[in-house]
């Protein structure tokens, strides 16, 4: 890897600690508190609008009864799933809405394969500034290749989520040619960062839920992880002398300047 470093942190689903998640409040505060990067997830209704929620239902995170609460989001129309009350005056936003009123890097989440060839499509419509600040993440490489497939190609990339290192995630990264790998902290080693930074790729690493997390970041050496309290875990990463001085520009820096390091 290059020097210098550039480190970035995500909040998962906006800032989990302050708003309910993956909502415009959530990613507002996320921002407000210094997040590089907002992690969200994209599904798509039944009238084809690409929506922003993580679960295949609302019944874990809508905050009143409502008569939708088991059907599945590609059974229910835009209309519908804007009646779900997420709490705190929220409601489910579309990706579109979430482009327009944020500034930071964006991590997309495909939660559904049917949602990757119309977020390309998205994505493709929009201003470049945006694709600029976009990668396009998943567990599933099919929904990757769907997107890579239909996308001309973002700046930042693809990044596959790889939640065991024992399967064969090093062919489908090579396949859908993935910038970045997405691993939990317990499935990576020093060596197998080392590969895949050798290999040219960024490694991201979650979640931060307290200082040992930092510790285990320099341990790996990882280039990105996210938090659901993204205020908390900046604070701990400034806090240590050893991450500022590898990643100097953590400090202070816009998130034009992050896009410019990347």
């Amino acid at each position: 890897m290059t020097t210098p470093r550039t480190f970035v942190l995500a909040g998962h689903r906006g800032n989990m600690a302050a708003a309910p998640e993956n909502t415009l409040l959530s990613f507002a505060s996320a921002e407000s508190v210094g997040a590089d990067e907002i992690e969200l997830d994209v599904q798509l209704t039944r009238d084809g609008a690409l929506v922003v929620i993580h679960d295949r239902t609302v019944e874990r995170t809508a905050a009143t009864s409502t008569p939708h609460l088991q059907t599945p989001i590609e059974d229910l129309t835009l209309e519908q799933i804007r009646r779900v009350d997420l709490g705190q005056g929220q409601r489910i936003p579309t990706l579109d809405e979430v482009l327009d009123s944020t500034t930071a890097l964006l991590r997309v989440e495909i939660k559904a394969l049917a949602a990757a060839r119309p977020l390309a499509a998205l994505l493709n419509q929009r201003p470049e500034h945006d694709q600029a600040r976009c990668i396009v993440t998943s567990f599933s490489s099919l929904s990757l290749a769907d997107f890579v497939a239909a996308s001309p190609g973002l700046p930042r990339g693809v990044g596959l989520h790889v939640p065991d290192s024992d399967s064969n995630w090093r062919d489908e990264v090579n396949r859908i040619g993935a910038s970045t790998v997405l691993m939990p902290f317990r499935a990576l080693t020093r060596d197998l960062v080392d590969e895949i930074h050798q290999d040219g790729r960024r490694v991201e690493a979650s979640l931060i839920e307290g200082p040992a997390d930092v510790r285990t970041i320099l341990e790996l050496d990882v280039d990105a992880s996210a938090s659901n309290a993204p205020g908390y875990a900046r604070d701990l990463l400034k806090a240590s002398d050893e991450f500022t001085s590898r990643f100097p520009s953590f400090v202070e820096r816009s998130p034009v300047q992050v896009i410019a390091t990347l």
